[in-house]
C-alpha cells in the first residue's frame, strides 16, 4: 500500500478501530504514516487540553450567554440567511448536532433499530444535502438548503414528524424563486418555508421517493437508519480527519481574539470540498467582530493566516486571532484571511451570527476580492 491510500486508515487507528493487516504493515515501516499518527495523537490530546482548561479573563456571562443563545437558536432552525447573486450556485445546509458523536459515521443498514434517519436528497443537477434527522431528539428533526437549479432558485424544508416501527412520517415543504438579476440582491432564510403546504409521505429507509417540484422538476430522497447523530453526515467528505488536497474544513470553531473566546460555532459546519471551488472563502460572521473571509487564493486587503492541524493564527487590527477547529483545517500551511470589521449581516430583523460561503472574483493577477451584484 502507499501513503496515500493508508491515510483514513491512520485516523481509523486514532479512533480505536482495527484496519486492515496491509494497513497496519505500511504505517508500522512508513515514517511518514507514523508521523502522521503522532500528529493526530498530539492533535487530539491538545484538543482534549483544550476542553478541559478554563480560559482566564472570559468574556461576561450575560454577554457570553447572549451570544452562544442566538448562534444555537439560528443554527437549530437552519440557515440564517443566504443571499445568492446571479447564477452563483449556493447549497447551504444547517442543523444543530450532537458533540458526542462519532468522527466517523456509522452506518447500521436499512434495517430499522437506528434512532436516526440519514436522509439523501438529490435534485435533477445533483446532489442537494445529507440530512440526519433523530427520532428521540425534537430539537434536531429538520434540515433546509437552497440551491441553483434548473435555472430557479430552490427552497427546500425536510421534517421527520412522527416514526412507526420501520417506517417515518416525513413533512417535506418546497418553494421556487426567480435567480435575481443585478443589481437586485436577495436574502433567503428557513422561516419563510414554513409557510408553504407540507406534502406528508410515509418514507421507508432504505427504499427511493421520488419528490416532484414545479419549475424544477424531480428531487430523489433516500435514506438509511443510524444508530447514533453523525457529527459529519451534512458533508460526505467529511468521512475522516485528513482534509483532501485544495480542501478548508470547519467543524464547531472557537473564535479567540487575544486569547479570549468570542465567538463559539458549536454544531456548524462547512468549508471548500473541491478542488474546482478554491475561489469560494468560508465566510464567519459574528455580531460586533465583522466578518471573516478564509480562502486559499490571496484577497485584496487580506493577511496570511498560519495553519497548524486544527488552529488557525493571524495578527490584524492590533489583535491576535486564533480559531480552535474541531477537525484539521488544510494541508496547506498557510491561508489568506479578510476581517471586514465594520461588515453587518441583518436577517429577520435581527444581527445574527452566521457561516457559509463567498464567492470571490479574481480582480488582478493573483488577486481576488469578494463577488458583489456589481462584478
Amino acid at each position: 500500500m502507499h501513503c496515500d491510500e493508508t491515510g483514513e486508515f491512520v485516523s481509523a487507528l486514532c479512533d480505536g478501530e482495527t484496519i486492515p493487516r496491509a494497513a497496519a504493515e505500511h504505517i508500522g515501516s512508513c515514517e511518514t504514516c507514523q508521523a502522521r499518527l503522532r500528529d493526530y495523537v498530539a492533535m487530539g490530546v491538545e484538543l482534549r487540553c483544550v476542553a478541559s482548561l478554563e480560559i482566564d479573563n472570559a468574556v461576561e456571562p450575560r454577554e457570553w450567554a447572549r451570544q452562544q443563545n442566538t448562534i444555537a437558536k439560528w443554527w437549530q432552525k437552519g440557515w440564517g440567511t443566504m443571499r445568492i447573486p446571479r447564477l452563483a450556485f449556493v447549497s447551504l445546509v444547517v442543523m444543530t448536532v450532537g458533540l458526542a458523536a462519532t468522527l466517523v459515521v456509522g452506518k447500521v443498514g436499512a434495517h430499522a433499530d437506528g434512532t436516526v434517519v440519514l436522509l439523501t436528497t438529490t435534485g435533477p443537477k445533483g446532489p442537494l444535502m445529507d440530512c440526519p434527522l433523530s427520532t428521540v431528539d425534537k430539537n434536531q428533526v429538520g434540515c433546509t438548503c437552497f440551491a441553483e437549479v434548473g435555472g430557479r432558485i430552490l427552497g427546500y424544508k425536510v421534517s421527520l414528524l412522527s416514526r412507526d416501527g420501520g417506517h417515518v412520517m416525513l413533512g417535506i415543504r418546497t418553494r421556487t424563486y426567480p435567480i435575481p438579476i443585478a443589481p437586485v440582491s436577495r436574502t433567503y432564510t428557513p422561516f419563510e418555508l414554513d409557510n408553504e403546504p407540507a406534502k406528508e409521505v410515509l418514507f421507508e429507509p432504505g427504499e427511493t421517493l421520488d419528490v416532484e417540484v414545479p419549475d424544477v422538476g424531480k428531487v430523489t430522497l433516500t435514506g438509511e437508519w443510524l444508530d447514533h447523530m453523525p457529527l459529519f453526515a451534512m458533508m460526505k467528505k467529511m468521512d475522516h480527519l485528513e482534509p483532501g488536497p485544495n480542501e478548508v474544513r470547519f467543524a464547531s470553531p472557537l473564535l479567540l481574539k487575544d486569547k479570549r473566546v468570542v465567538g463559539d460555532f458549536v454544531g456548524a459546519v462547512g468549508g471548500v470540498f473541491s478542488s474546482d471551488d478554491r475561489d469560494l472563502a468560508e465566510a464567519i460572521y459574528l455580531p460586533g467582530e465583522g466578518r471573516f473571509l478564509i480562502a486559499q487564493v490571496r484577497m485584496k486587503g487580506a493577511v496570511e493566516a498560519h495553519v497548524a492541524l486544527s488552529r488557525l493564527s493571524f495578527e490584524e487590527g492590533g489583535h491576535s486571532w486564533e480559531i480552535v477547529n474541531g477537525v484539521p483545517i488544510s494541508r496547506a500551511d498557510h491561508l489568506w484571511v479578510l476581517h471586514q470589521s465594520e461588515f453587518k449581516w441583518t436577517a429577520a430583523g435581527q444581527d445574527a451570527a452566521t457561516f457559509g460561503n463567498q464567492k470571490l472574483v479574481q480582480t488582478a493577477p493573483d488577486v481576488w476580492e469578494p463577488k458583489t451584484m456589481g462584478n
